[in-house]
């Protein structure tokens, strides 16, 4: 059922639409001054809204402003005929559809079917943005959390982010050191050291680490350097005490668990010998429809339709040996619906162990 704010002078039309809206399950409001507009689409949280072109006092380009205004999420319907045949630009700035006399009860239904579906759609890409937002800056949050420098390069050696640590042990401000090169900004040379981690990757794909002198921050450090997948590909720099202590490693391993288990994207890891599921997120249980029990320690082919799951673990092999990459498949939750979704692949190494990362992303969050 739709909340609809209906704008006209004409009551026959009102009653109209009125009895048509009502006989499908929604609510309406109605108004006929423009006095009335705002204080009547204040009164809770209306979908759509309709306004009749034929109005006296004010043209109903200016009601359609303050409806914008006042519910920026509305969906706003023009109730228009034959007679009123043209379109001026300020409508289109405001209204999303039409209602076009003579008006017939499927008619009405069509437009709104229609009109509600924008604004559910709408209101959807706001929530994942809203999440993705807050993702981001959870994961921020947890990267400026870690003690120790972390930062993102180019492939030429162009510094793109980093997190707090990295400022502080460098006393630089983000002016000084975003932009640079690394070998510049850490090394302060000319040129990458020889023994460069960076460019190992650049040549493998693989992740690579040596313990190098960092003369920009005055101490002798180890460099990994892992290559990253997303957002058009880079390297990114971890640098620590050559040998890290076993709290460190703990320390660190926890926040991997909390990020891992606090992802918006369902996330397995999976064991690469024999591709058994050996860790699932909350996202993933909750996206697949079963308790913990029903996927630790199962096939990862399990997860997928049954024709498509050899093809699917083909081409995780393939994405494992190219060192991470994408590719669509079909899977089945618990309760057997299928869903159509975007799989990434990566390697990653938890204490000591080389596993797959598996992120299932439905295809509705792309």
């Amino acid at each position: 059922m739709a909340k609809i704010l209906m704008f006209s002078q004409d009551l026959e039309l009102v009653e109209n639409i009125t009895r048509s809206l009502k006989n499908e399950g929604h609510s309406v409001s109605w108004c006929s001054k423009p006095a009335e507009i705002e204080p009547v689409a204040r009164d809770g949280e209306h979908d759509l809204a309709f306004i009749d072109v034929h109005t006296r006092d004010v043209q109903h380009d200016k009601i359609a402003e303050v409806i914008r205004y006042v519910m920026p999420d509305a969906e706003i319907v023009l109730i228009t005929s034959y007679a009123f045949p043209y379109v001026t630009k300020r409508d289109m700035d405001n209204v999303t559809s039409f209602l076009v006399q003579p008006l017939t009860d499927e008619k009405i239904k069509n437009v709104v079917n229609r009109a509600l579906r924008q604004v559910r759609i709408a209101r959807e890409n706001r929530r994942l943005l809203s999440n993705v937002t807050t993702a981001k800056k959870q994961w921020e949050a947890t990267v400026d959390a870690i003690d120790d420098p972390i930062f993102l390069t180019d492939f030429e050696y162009n510094i793109l982010r980093a997190n707090l640590m990295t400022y502080r042990r460098l006393g630089k401000g983000i002016d000084k050191v975003l932009g640079g090169k690394c070998y510049e900004v850490f090394h302060c040379a000319k040129r990458p050291p020889a023994n460069c981690p960076g460019k190992r990757v650049m040549d493998s794909a693989k992740m690579a680490g040596d313990v190098i002198q960092f003369d920009g921050l005055g101490e002798r450090l180890a460099c990994d350097v892992y290559p990253q997948v997303f957002a058009g590909g880079g390297l990114v720099h971890h640098l620590h005490a050559p040998a890290i202590s076993y709290e460190t490693q703990t320390e660190l391993m926890t926040t991997y668990e909390r990020v891992f288990d606090e992802s918006l994207v369902p996330m397995l890891l999976i064991d690469i010998e024999d591709y058994k599921i050996i860790d699932a997120n909350r996202r993933a249980l909750e996206f697949f429809a079963r308790e913990p029990g029903m996927i630790f320690n199962v096939s990862l082919s399990s997860l997928f339709v049954p024709l498509l799951s050899g093809q699917a673990i083909s081409s995780l092999m393939e994405k494992f040996r190219d060192q991470g990459g994408g590719f669509r498949s079909r899977v089945v939750d618990g309760h057997g619906k299928e869903k159509n979704v975007h799989i990434i692949a990566n390697i990653v190494n938890v204490r000591n162990l080389r596993l797959g990362a598996v992120l299932v992303i439905p295809d509705q969050l792309l």
